[in-house]
């Protein structure tokens, strides 16, 4: 009987055993073995195709036959994919368009006429055919325009991107002084990349049942020329008066535009969507603004489709936006417009969203001015990126899938600080938000092609916030979590190396205003905001807290600017740049 009694036990053992590995559950998601950087590549490469179609400076995704090509790929891609309800909300902005425009320069070199390669402001006033005196004003700091008689003249004003992302002018107050002290055109000069770049200088509505209003345009005429055309005027006046011909004629009109959307029902067991977005016009080519992110989305999509839909804890919407380049100032509401539409048609989103996930700027080849030559240079790694997020709990998320898949180096700021995608409307909506990002020096403008992003690059960012969504989708309802401790991925460095503070302008009336900001950083790890600070060496408390800060210097002299970076693990980086106060 012993032995029945040994053979039932084992038996019975036996069972639970069974039964234990029968219900063990594998791994909850898929690996990524089935994202493929090649499929990324090809969706890249067909949206570019659609893109540069027209070719120079009539390329881009804008409301003109390319944005309808590309929104009808993104529908038909997205329903491949695996997405349920795929459609295409209509939503009517207020399309502003240069019909015709031009800019030709009359030097004492060329009296007879050059046609510069000039691009309008958006959002501007026009000029018929008019020909006008140019005067010179540096970056447009205030102490530049003195001296200065500038009424009824053409401005000819220097342009650098803050952190590759803000036009100088805005910073420079430049904007506003041309507008207020009787300038009757200005021109944009960027000093670094020799292509015109695409500008908002006023602002195209908010808006309201589904349509566009309360348009604003900049009073006067502004146009946007490359380094070469700059380098030409600026040596031109120094030889004696130049004139320019300046024609800027457009139109204004409701115009229909599209989100297309696609959904990922969840089982139920969490009442809360996570929102993946990102917006799919162009000003140019848009290689990398904002087209191998919508080729890493329809990835993702079909990753996610992968899922069954019983492991799905929460709802999934994907979106691909339009408007976010022609929304207007991004200081303004609603100046995404898809965004702005978007949230305006799904109320029932309000309070269940428990990520918006803003895809943008999805990797690309770094490149940097050399301390302040003008001269761009690579970096020959990844461009330097940004995480920007309404919470350290999301910032952790993103933090964790840069250690894994990041290469170069990283910030993180506030989410106000640069971007209106999630500052504006999806902010305003009271959503949570994350966006890992990348801009290269070449953004907004003609050489964002396709060979400055390698498959590669996209590939990691789109395994990046694959692995957010997975966390996402595990997080519990409503979670707030606090981040504590630094990320656990072993460093080999001691300092952060080849650090570089840019300076503009480096010859600056006394009185006047200088803008200074982080050029580069050679390391991997998270920079924050109160990891920077600015000793401008003239006595004065170091700014701490900002990435990019203007100072006054009250006498003359010459002084040096020093920016020192610390890092979550405690590294320390140190550059200088002098700069000259004149009376």
């Amino acid at each position: 009987m012993v032995w029945k009694t040994q053979l039932k036990s084992l038996v019975i053992l036996l069972t639970v055993l069974l039964m234990a590995s029968a219900c063990s559950p594998g791994p909850k998601y898929p690996d990524f073995s089935s994202v493929s950087a090649d499929s990324i590549r090809s969706h890249h490469q067909a949206l570019y195709d659609i893109s540069t179609k027209a070719g120079g400076l009539d390329s881009g995704i804008r409301l003109n036959d390319a944005g309808a090509r590309a929104a009808d790929y993104i529908t038909s891609v997205y329903k491949s994919a695996g997405l349920q309800n795929v459609r295409q909300e209509e939503f009517l902005p207020l399309r502003w368009w240069p019909e015709n425009y031009g800019v030709t320069a009359f030097t004492p070199g060329q009296p007879s006429g050059k046609q510069l390669v000039a691009f309008p402001l958006w959002y501007c006033e026009g000029i018929d055919n008019e020909e006008l005196d140019l005067v010179y004003v540096g970056y447009g700091t205030p102490g530049e325009w003195a001296g200065v008689n500038v009424q009824d003249k053409a401005v000819l004003m220097d342009m650098k991107r803050i952190m590759h992302f803000i036009p100088s002018w805005q910073n420079t107050m430049g904007k506003q002084i041309a507008r207020d002290i009787g300038a009757k055109a200005i021109i944009l000069a960027d000093t670094l990349v020799d292509s015109p770049s695409g500008i908002s200088a006023g602002n195209g509505g908010s808006i309201k049942d589904q349509k566009g209003q309360n348009a604003e345009l900049y009073s006067i005429p502004g146009f946007s020329i490359g380094k070469s055309d700059g380098d030409f005027l600026r040596n031109a006046l120094k030889s004696g008066p130049v004139k320019v011909k300046l024609n800027l004629k457009y139109s204004m009109n409701p115009t229909k535009a599209v989100n297309v959307v696609g959904e990922l029902p969840g089982n139920g067991k969490v009442d809360e969507y996570i929102v993946i977005g990102g917006h799919y016009d162009t000003w140019f080519n848009g290689a990398l603004d904002n087209l191998g992110s919508q080729a890493s989305m329809i990835e993702m999509a079909k990753y996610l489709s992968s899922i069954p839909q019983s492991q799905r804890d929460r709802n999934i919407i994907f979106v691909s936006l339009f408007g976010h380049e022609y929304g207007g100032e991004t200081s303004k509401p609603n100046a995404a417009m898809g965004h702005a539409a978007f949230v305006e048609k799904h109320p029932e989103l309000k309070n269940k969203v428990t990520c918006f996930l803003d895809i943008d700027g999805s990797g690309s080849w770094g490149y940097e001015e050399v301390k302040n030559t003008g001269v761009i240079a690579p970096t020959n790694k990844d461009d330097k990126s940004g995480i920007f997020a309404t919470s350290w709990a999301l910032t952790e998320m993103a933090e964790e899938g840069i250690q894994k898949y990041g290469k170069g180096p990283w910030g993180m700021y506030p989410v106000s600080t640069f971007v209106a995608d999630l500052a504006g409307p999806i902010g305003d909506a009271g959503w949570p938000c994350l966006m890992i990002i990348s801009k290269h020096i070449y953004y907004h403008s003609l050489l964002d092609t396709m060979e400055k992003i390698t498959p590669d690059q996209v590939y990691r960012r789109t395994l990046m916030n694959l692995d957010i969504v997975k966390k996402l989708l595990d997080s519990p309802a409503g979670f707030i979590l606090a981040i504590d401790g630094n990320p656990s991925k072993a460093r080999d460095v001691k300092d952060i190396n080849n650090v570089s503070v840019q300076v503009i302008p480096l010859t600056i009336k006394a009185g006047s205003l200088a803008i200074a900001w982080p050029g580069y950083w050679d390391d991997d790890l998270v920079v924050r905001p109160d990891g920077f600070a600015f000793d401008f060496g003239d006595g004065t408390t170091p700014v701490t807290g900002k990435v990019a800060t203007g100072h006054v210097y009250e006498k003359p002299g010459t002084y040096t600017v020093t920016m020192t970076i610390n890092d979550i693990a405690g590294r320390r980086g140190v550059a200088s740049q002098d700069v000259i106060v004149i009376p």
